[in-house]
């Protein structure tokens, strides 16, 4: 369901949530391959930690989410989303 959203939210023409002006080919794969970047965040990552039980994370791969979590961050800002 959430990588569904993200789909619906970064995909379409226009997407309901640019991160550029989508002029250009490269504009308009930058934006397909965000979008296809936070759907796997959901399924990959949120997702086992929302229905699994007892999960737990050692000390590097919690870095390594904070990370892909600040990068995506840092793009919906850039993008003016906030």
């Amino acid at each position: 369901m959430a990588a569904a959203l993200m789909m619906r939210a970064f995909g379409g023409n226009p997407p309901k949530l640019p991160l550029n002006p989508g002029m250009t080919a490269s504009e308009r794969s930058e934006q397909d391959g965000y979008k296809f970047i936070f759907a796997g965040t959901m399924l990959g990552i949120r997702n086992p930690r929302g229905h699994a039980t007892g999960l737990v994370d050692d000390p590097d791969t919690c870095l390594d989410h904070l990370s892909l979590t600040s990068m995506l961050l840092r793009k919906l800002e850039d993008a003016g989303l906030r």
